[in-house]
């Protein structure tokens, strides 16, 4: 029974068995062969058996089905080993492709290569002395038509890479550019990543290779990157010591080229092809004209990727943008309603989501639980754990509910749940409404700020290990009085520790400052003197924690 062995882009290569029916090719899952390409139409071909033949048909597809390179207009029978492009997937009829790439430290001495060209001597700009100097020597006709030659493909191929393509993409159409315009057997398109050339794209025009390991000299590689300089080694079957390689010898290479990438500022990559089929040498011009395409190359290459990664950007920024939003969502929106108190918090993430944490969960008609953590570290992993305790939290608070179990209960959740580096500073006060009585768990948090009306300071001292540090930890409840007049301050380490441009901290008597001097304004007006003091003590300084603030205010 024959196959098609099917190639994709992205994801791995898989095979399907061609059945006595037709069969339908393309994005859609409803289809027999469904492949995952964005490129191809949602029914792109159907592949069918018509006496004992297997065939091919264009099912009005927008990007076309090409056999061996060629679009089809009508059913095409296809024969073992014809290789089928869709979109950017490549399928192959009956016969598996098993081609890789090497890169091998077999010895190479850059003393049996034939020629060496300086990249800067290739692209440099002609001196215009020479063209109108003609009496100084006579037409080079040769030369003139090489150099017509030369700028007739650029201008060609330039034409051909306006267009923008997904990299995945245009690094197939660069080689297939390159492989249309230098005859060669065997092609690879390799891009530098962490100090090592990766193949990316691989050629292979004679299907005689197409199950052969694919060895790269890494010397050659070596010379051609560190002497900044396009390689071409031709005749290599008389040379005794390129015969003495087993890569050589088994695969008869005639002539190979390696060709930097270089975007006029660094070497990205590398271009490789050789000749084992074909008897005719490469020449200078073949690497000349390689040169030249694969630096066009490198310039749209590097374009492709910085276009990729401010798409990329920008898409995290939306990313971001959204879950900042959902973290908003998941703070208090408004106040509880307490007769004779003010509840009021503010949270300001250092960047778009954060870490800090406040919350008002109603108990029963009487308790009111005011809540602030701070998550060790900032950004999106803080934010998430963050939002973790939130759930777990809610999920315990109920009016029959233990504070001390809830309290070992959260830290066994965070211990369980997060790596052996993170932690949360938490500060729980379920609050009487009716006699201002406050039992409270402080978990390694900054101890909040009680001021009365004659400006006396006392704190919530802390109970016990921040969530998470250590398994089956136990945590004691206190217990204080909110008398009338008095105001509570809950706040993070991200107000304390904000700096100056002479990198002075804030610090928690800044606070204490202001608070005295707010003693008798409402919640909202202490915390906005609060945040405009500092506003002006960091004088534009970066924050560089989230920063949270929570005031509970007894009014009567």
């Amino acid at each position: 029974m024959a196959k098609l062995f099917i190639y994709p882009k992205k994801g791995d290569p898989f095979h399907i068995k061609i059945e006595d029916k037709p069969m339908a090719l393309g994005r859609a899952a409803e289809n027999e062969i469904p492949v995952p390409d964005p490129f191809c139409s949602s029914k792109h071909a159907l592949v069918f058996i018509k006496e004992n033949k297997v065939f091919i048909q264009d099912n009005n597809s927008k990007n076309g089905v090409f056999v061996n390179g060629k679009r089809i207009q009508n059913e095409t029978e296809l024969k073992k080993g014809d290789e089928i492009l869709m979109g950017s997937t490549r399928i192959v009829y009956d016969l598996k492709i098993d081609t890789k790439v090497e890169v091998t430290d077999e010895p190479s001495s850059s003393a049996n290569i034939n020629t060496i060209l300086h990249l800067k001597d290739v692209l440099k700009k002609p001196d215009i002395n020479t063209t109108i100097r003609a009496d100084a020597k006579s037409l080079d006709i040769d030369v003139i038509k090489s150099e017509h030659k030369d700028f007739s493909v650029i201008s060609e191929v330039s034409k051909a890479l306006i267009l923008h393509k997904p990299l995945d993409e245009l690094l197939e159409h660069i080689m297939d550019l390159i492989s249309e315009r230098i005859d060669m057997d065997r092609g690879i398109l390799m891009l530098k990543e962490d100090e090592q050339f990766i193949p990316k794209v691989v050629r292979i025009n004679n299907k005689q290779f197409m199950n052969q390991k694919i060895q790269v000299s890494q010397s050659i590689i070596n010379t051609a990157v560190e002497r900044h300089s396009s390689i071409l080694i031709s005749d290599v079957q008389s040379d005794a010591r390129f015969r003495a390689q087993d890569s050589i010898l088994k695969l008869n290479i005639q002539s190979a080229m390696c060709v930097p990438l270089w975007n006029n500022r660094e070497i990205i990559g590398i271009i490789y092809s050789d000749r084992i089929s074909l008897k005719q040498q490469y020449t200078d011009d073949d690497l000349r004209l390689l040169t030249l395409l694969s630096n066009l190359a490198a310039v749209k290459i590097e374009n492709a990727m910085l276009f990729e990664q401010a798409l990329e950007k920008e898409k995290m920024e939306k990313e971001l943008s959204l879950a900042a939003q959902i973290q908003q969502d998941l703070l208090p929106k408004a106040s509880p309603d307490c007769n004779n108190y003010e509840i009021v918090g503010v949270n300001l993430p250092c960047y778009q989501v954060g870490g800090d944490y406040y919350d008002y969960i109603n108990i029963d008609e009487d308790r009111v639980a005011v809540v602030i953590a701070d998550v060790s570290g900032k950004g999106v992993s803080a934010s998430l754990l963050m939002a973790s305790l939130r759930a777990a939290l809610h999920a315990e608070v109920n009016p029959d509910y233990d504070i001390k179990k809830m309290a070992a209960k959260l830290n066994n959740f965070v211990h369980s749940s997060s790596s052996s580096n993170s932690f949360i500073s938490f500060c729980y006060c379920e609050l009487n409404r009716q006699n201002g009585e406050i039992r409270y768990i402080n978990s390694g948090h900054n101890p909040p700020i009680i001021i009365d009306k004659k400006k006396g300071i006392q704190r919530m001292e802390t109970c016990g290990l921040c969530l998470g540090m250590f398994p089956k930890q136990e945590y004691e409840a206190k217990t204080l009085v909110l008398n009338p007049g008095d105001t509570a301050l809950l706040y993070t380490d991200g107000f304390t520790e904000s700096r100056n441009p002479q990198n002075e901290e804030f610090s928690e008597e800044g606070l204490i400052r202001i608070l005295k001097k707010s003693i008798k304004l409402s919640a909202g007006e202490i915390i906005a003197n609060i945040c405009e003091a500092l506003k002006d003590f960091t004088a534009g300084t970066d924050p560089f924690d989230d920063m949270t603030l929570v005031v509970i205010k007894r009014t009567g």
